[in-house]
């Protein structure tokens, strides 16, 4: 059975690709995070009110818990089965929605607000890392945004509006169908390796892997039903909310820089313990641990390089330039970084018998990066220009009034976060949150700046330009 792209001319199929693609491919990436995260704190018990609710005690109970915080945990705990269900049934929805690509706005919300709660009653928690919730509840925040923003254009009817457009109209179900089962045989292997779901482990990555491929296929059926995205001026409009998932990322490197120093993990001894945990706990192939433990005894090497690395794609992140080899650089940083931390406890220094780190924890933001790394990509091919490949097109000019009140909240919801965030257990964590947030001004000033000499956002298609030919002599 072939999808709508046979009621399609080639064009049209060509130009709702580029332009809708990108967003749907990072909906199919947060359902995926919600559904696994739902099923593997089933099997691990971690929805039982008991449980949920000794966790709010223990919050209540955490010197450096803010009031705000311990205010609201006070009023759930006598709750605390009705709320625990309510958000693992919110997350399960959410993630069936953003899978299907159905409502996908309500989806992206639910998962918001789903993880902005786990994020509040987790992360005083023991050696938890601050963006393992906190990443997928704003990159849900953007797409709902988006998607929202996307939607409000009159083209768009109602059905496009409750079943969102076309994902990949040259390619078939059957295709799609065969793609989806080997990316859901490697979803089950990395699921494996996570541990995650203890001594459920199998049971919990095989019913994520193929609840994840069912919904995906289902999805892509869907198609048939969907209608094409109107050809109009949405490639910018959708690059400039790429930006924003970019910028997310670099704004969580920034921190990760700090904290990372503020550690020791950044000396030449603490480089080699940190890897060496990696090599005795972590759960990856004996060939892998044995690069790795490789790269300990180089750490001299090794350290200064990362480091460098890592702020400079930081800054680059932050403000926008070299967008696309930065950011594929970057995401294959995250790739091995995820790939090495598999099974790792989050408790530091790695114990046996302490939960496993959740799988999606560093993976989302490593699928999300590249997803905005291959959409630069391609912009960088269409846009034969040095200056639009080192500064990319103009950001503040092609976004509309509301678009740049948007930023400016989102923007402070993160310096209010960072700065009403007092945790007296973890000062480390604490020091690099303000510093995060004090560099980031600048930044973010500088990114305003460069405004001024980015290249003029062209309203080109990746594939075909509006008569069809290819791209070969843009300016």
């Amino acid at each position: 059975m072939l999808i709508s792209s046979l009621h399609l001319s080639t064009e049209q199929a060509r130009s709702a690709t580029s332009q809708t693609t990108w967003l749907a491919i990072i909906s199919l990436l947060l359902g995926a995070a919600c559904i696994q995260l739902v099923i593997m704190r089933f099997f691990n018990g971690q929805m039982a009110p008991d449980v949920f609710a000794s966790l709010l005690h223990q919050l209540v109970q955490t010197k450096g818990t803010p009031s705000l915080v311990k205010s609201l945990v006070s009023y759930l705990i006598p709750y605390s089965a009705f709320v625990t269900y309510t958000l693992h049934l919110a997350l399960l929805l959410a993630g069936t929605l953003l899978i299907l690509r159905v409502f996908i706005v309500l989806g992206a919300t639910l998962m918001f607000f789903g993880f902005i709660l786990l994020w509040g009653l987790t992360y005083m928690g023991e050696n938890s890392w601050y963006f393992e919730f906190l990443s997928p509840a704003l990159f849900a925040l953007i797409l709902a945004v988006s998607i929202y923003k996307l939607h409000k254009d009159s083209q768009y009817n109602f059905r496009s509006r409750l079943l969102g457009a076309v994902i990949a109209p040259r390619v078939s179900l059957l295709t799609w169908g065969c793609a989806i089962v080997v990316a859901s045989a490697l979803l089950f292997g990395v699921f494996t390796m996570s541990r995650n779901g203890g001594d459920y482990v199998f049971t919990v990555s095989a019913l994520s892997s193929i609840t994840i491929a069912i919904l995906s296929i289902a999805s892509k059926y869907l198609d048939k039903y969907r209608n094409t995205p109107p050809k109009q001026d949405s490639t910018p409009i959708v690059g400039r909310w790429i930006d924003l998932f970019t910028f997310t990322i670099g704004v969580m490197l920034v921190f990760q820089v700090f904290e990372d120093g503020l550690l020791n993990w950044f000396t030449v001894e603490g480089y080699r313990g940190l890897i060496n945990s990696y090599v005795e706990y972590g759960n990856t192939p004996y060939w892998y641990r044995g690069a790795l433990a490789w790269v300990a005894d180089h750490a001299e090497i090794f350290m200064p390089t990362q480091r460098l690395f890592e702020a400079f794609a930081a800054i680059c992140m932050v403000i926008l330039i070299f967008r696309f080899p930065v950011v594929l650089l970057a995401t294959g940083l995250f790739a091995i970084l995820s790939f090495t931390e598999f099974g790792v406890t989050n408790a530091w220094p790695p114990a046996p018998g302490k939960p496993p780190a959740w799988v999606f924890e560093l993976l989302l933001t490593t699928l999300v990066s590249f997803t905005c790394g291959l959409y630069y990509l391609l912009d960088a091919i269409a846009h034969k220009s040095w200056k639009h490949w080192i500064l990319g097109p103009k950001i503040f000019d092609s976004i509309s009034d509301f678009n740049k009140c948007f930023l400016f909240v989102f923007l402070l919801i993160i310096e209010v976060i960072i700065f009403s965030s007092t945790p007296i257990q973890e000062e480390t964590k604490f020091i690099a949150l303000h510093f995060s947030a004090l560099s980031l001004i600048p930044l973010f000033f500088t990114m305003i700046i460069l405004d001024k000499y980015r290249a003029i956002t062209l309203n080109i298609d990746f594939y075909t330009n509006p008569n069809g030919k290819n791209h070969n002599q843009l300016p």
